[in-house]
């Protein structure tokens, strides 16, 4: 029996229901590529058909990746995997003229990649045939067996960050297993949960309230969030990749070194109370986000010199609204890599544009960290309950963040915890050279990711309008402490 058919002849129908912690990322996408380099010259670099049969043979863990993706309106939206009409993933396989090597000299610079490398965008959208795909999957082989690219896109209905990690750490355990001979102990690994009821089940009993801004923020319905509901995935799917396409937002990559990390928590001593915390994540949370808004400042100062004093990232209310995103487990204390899904959770932060603007010293980086940290130190099993308690007594109200920031255009989201160890993945060969998001994304966010020396201090991906990012590069503070990656 061969690894397809034996991967859908596994398959039991079933249905996911979802919940607002799910629907709330179904805008996005999670796509990531890994870079494996043949250090060796082997001839038996990551074989082919070993990848290929490793693949179908982790999707058995996975069957929530064979559903489909339905929704009935008002926000109720489910996963339905039904064995008469399997999603079957998408997995394609390529070669490709360029050399790993070409692509390290370029220190992996999107530029560099080969042409079709991402084979969706950073939205899910229905494929020709009118179907989301669950899971796609492209295997790049370079010129003379020199690496393998491996690009791997979940629709963050179905995962988050740590899940989507887990799927590819998964494949890569499994591949290592049929290359050393033990294809026999890979049905003995340990199973995964994809039942929402989970995470309800773990909440404790006390209750913190949710903070005014966020609760305002889910319980304020419009029209445009109440339709954005109603649609279809599909439909929601295409308006999505349709906002980002027009956005044209440019990406880069950066590095915040642990020297630069030392040295700033060392300046900031002077300017907040003795043993007030400073984790990496609280420094690039206000850092980031006072750069990008200096940014759309300046942005927005050209514009309105023109003739018709055109501002257009004037802001509602003089303020900047920021969706700061936290990874919830460890609060409700789900085994780690045991439960496939979502568990992340927004605060929304109203903060006042005349500090945001300010230009950044080590001074006014401490006023605004200290302001964050009512959002930062309060991510309590109490409130994580209270939260979820509140959305999923509304199933439409996932949709209204995406419609009220859309009245903000430099509105930000800023994804608090940093992206679970991406180069764990090995399939027998080595750890990935580089891993990396792709480079299309929708504007005005900051994810943090491994860095590839975890030790020294973390990535950081950065996306926002053409002109902000000028402006951006041009900032003195931020460039000196961040090196451009690409």
């Amino acid at each position: 029996m061969d690894s397809i058919n034996r991967f859908t002849d596994s398959i039991k129908s079933q249905e996911i229901p979802l919940n607002v912690v799910d629907t709330q990322g179904s805008f996005s996408n999670i796509p990531f590529v890994f870079f494996f380099e043949n250090t060796n010259g082997s001839s038996d670099f990551m074989p082919r058909d070993v990848l290929h049969r490793s693949f179908y043979r982790t999707m058995e863990y996975f069957p929530i990746l064979a559903g489909h993706i339905e929704g009935s309106g008002r926000g109720n939206v489910k996963i339905a995997v039904d064995k008469e009409n399997i999603n079957l993933p998408e997995y394609i396989e390529d070669t490709s003229d360029v050399h790993f090597s070409g692509l390290e000299a370029a220190g992996f610079a999107w530029h560099a990649w080969p042409k079709g490398v991402a084979t969706t965008g950073p939205g899910p959208r229905a494929n020709e045939h009118g179907k989301i795909k669950l899971i796609n999957v492209h295997v790049v082989r370079l010129r003379e067996n020199s690496g393998v690219i491996i690009y791997v896109s979940i629709p963050h209905y179905a995962v988050d960050g740590e899940s989507h990690m887990e799927v590819i750490r998964r494949w890569g355990t499994v591949c290592q297993m049929m290359v050393n001979g033990d294809e026999g102990s890979i049905d003995e690994l340990p199973t995964y949960s994809f039942d929402r009821s989970q995470a309800i089940a773990r909440l404790p009993d006390e209750r913190i309230p949710v903070d005014s801004t966020t609760e305002k923020l889910f319980t304020t319905s419009s029209i445009m969030s109440e339709w954005l509901a109603w649609i279809s995935p599909k439909t929601r799917g295409y308006i999505q990749s349709a906002i980002v396409k027009r956005q044209k937002a440019r990406t880069h990559m950066f590095h915040f070194s642990q020297a630069s990390y030392e040295s700033i928590k060392g300046r900031l001593g002077a300017h907040l109370p003795k043993g007030h915390d400073m984790t990496i994540s609280q420094i690039l949370l206000a850092l980031t986000t006072k750069t990008l808004s200096q940014a759309h400042r300046a942005v927005a100062d050209e514009k309105s010199k023109g003739w018709f004093n055109i501002n257009i990232f004037k802001s509602v209310e003089n303020v900047l609204p920021i969706g700061v995103v936290f990874e919830t487990r460890g609060q409700l204390k789900i085994p780690p890599k045991s439960y496939i899904g979502n568990i992340l959770m927004p605060k929304i932060v109203l903060k006042p544009l005349s500090e945001m603007e300010e230009t950044t010293t080590t001074e006014s980086l401490a006023k605004t960290i200290a302001g964050f940290d009512e959002t930062v130190n309060n991510i309590s099993a109490p409130f994580v309950a209270s939260f979820i308690e509140m959305v999923n007594s509304m199933p439409s109200c996932f949709t209204r963040p995406a419609a009220n920031f859309s009245h903000h255009s430099s509105a930000m989201t800023f994804i608090y915890d940093l992206m679970p160890d991406m180069y764990a993945a090995d399939f027998g060969f080595g750890r990935p050279a580089w891993v990396s998001p792709i480079e299309s994304f929708r504007a005005n966010a900051v994810l943090l990711l491994t860095a590839k020396d975890s030790k020294d201090g973390v990535d950081v991906f950065m996306s926002t309008f053409p002109e902000t990012m000028d402006k951006v590069l041009k900032n003195d503070f931020w460039m000196s402490v961040v090196k451009k990656i690409y």
